[in-house]
Order: structure tokens, then sequence, then C-alpha cells
């Protein structure tokens, strides 16, 4: 059982290096939560959720359940264009406020 729990340890371990918390975001308490590890390579995953059948649609869900649901877009519902310009504003209101992200 121990080996179940490190492989389950590692794996959250390396999903972490691309998790991007709530409050890069501007979701959730940005107060409450605080930036214990600081992803190396953080993702911005978009999916295409009415492509290759049922799969884009299952790899919608696949991530979001991976990752932190705000860091992956259906392409349906959202175009890349507004995510990053909507994205890049908060990370330049977070570097005038002097979050060390």
């Amino acid at each position: 059982m121990a080996e179940i729990d490190d492989a389950t340890s590692e794996s959250d371990q390396f999903l972490m290096e691309f998790y991007i918390p709530d409050y890069i975001f501007g979701e959730g308490d940005s107060e409450m939560e605080i930036a214990s590890h600081i992803p190396v390579c953080p993702v911005i995953v978009f999916i295409n959720s009415k492509s290759g059948g049922q799969l884009g649609g299952d790899l919608l869900v696949t991530y979001r359940s991976l990752l932190n649901k705000h860091q992956v877009f259906d392409l349906g519902e959202e175009a890349p264009d507004k995510v990053l310009c909507r994205l890049y504003a908060r990370l330049e209101k977070l570097k005038l406020s002097g979050d060390g992200f």
C-alpha cells in the first residue's frame, strides 16, 4: 500500500508543476490563498470539446479534474485571445500590486 501512496504523491507533485492557483485568475479569496508552491511550468489548456466525437469533452473533464478548472478552457465557449488578454491584464495587475508570483 505504501508503494501506491508514494506513486500518488509523486504524480500529485508532478501535476503541481503545472497548476496555477485561483488568485492568479482573480477567482477565489486571494487573502486566503497563499501560493505555497510556485509551479515550474504553469500551463493554460485550450480544448475543443466538439472535436473528435466524445474525446474533446472527455479531455475537458479530465484536464479540469487534474489541474485547476480555471486554467482549462473550452474553445466552444471562449476564444483563446480573450482568455489570454484577460489573463495578461490580471498578471499585470498582480505585478503592479507587488505580488511576487
